[in-house]
C-alpha cells in the first residue's frame, strides 16, 4: 500500500508545472483496464488526431481496432490549455458487439517527464486517463 501512495505522489509531481508543447508523438495508456494502448498523435488534414497504433487484448475484446480514431479535435483553447475529444465504445458483452460510439470532451494536460493526463475538471490532479510517452527503442 505504501508503494502505491509513493507512485501517486510522484505522478502528482509531474503536473505541478505543466509543459507547454504540442502533444504529438506516441503515447501509452497506464493505470487502468486499457493499459498498454498506444496512440500515434499527428496532424492529419489540418487536424491533430490520435489513432490506435498498439492494441492491448482487453481493448480488442471490447470492440476496439488498430487504426481507430481514438482522439480527435486536439486543439489549443483560448486560455492556453488543450481540449480534445476521446472516442468511447459501449460494448454489449452478451451480444459481443459494440452498440454505441460517442466522443467525450476532455482537457489534455502535458506534465513533466513525458506524462499526459485527460481530465474533465479544471485540474489534472484527478485524471480520467493517464498516458506516458512511448519509447520505441530507437
Amino acid at each position: 500500500m505504501l508503494e502505491i501512495g509513493y507512485e501517486m505522489e510522484v505522478d502528482f509531481l509531474h503536473f505541478i508545472l505543466p509543459q507547454d508543447r504540442i502533444p504529438e508523438g506516441l503515447w501509452r495508456r497506464t493505470g487502468d483496464a486499457f493499459e498498454g494502448c498506444v496512440l500515434r498523435v499527428a496532424p492529419i488534414e489540418n487536424e491533430l488526431v490520435g489513432r490506435i497504433a498498439i492494441l492491448p487484448e482487453a481493448m480488442a475484446k471490447a470492440g476496439w481496432l488498430v487504426g481507430d480514431l481514438k482522439w480527435r479535435n486536439i486543439a489549443r483553447a483560448p486560455d492556453g490549455s488543450w481540449r480534445m475529444q476521446d472516442l468511447r465504445k459501449h460494448y454489449d458483452t452478451r451480444k459481443a458487439s459494440v452498440f454505441m460510439v460517442d466522443y467525450q470532451e476532455y482537457t489534455l494536460t502535458l506534465g513533466a517527464c513525458g506524462h499526459l493526463r485527460l481530465h474533465t475538471g479544471g485540474s489534472p490532479f484527478f485524471p480520467n486517463q493517464r498516458w506516458v510517452e512511448f519509447e520505441t527503442g530507437k
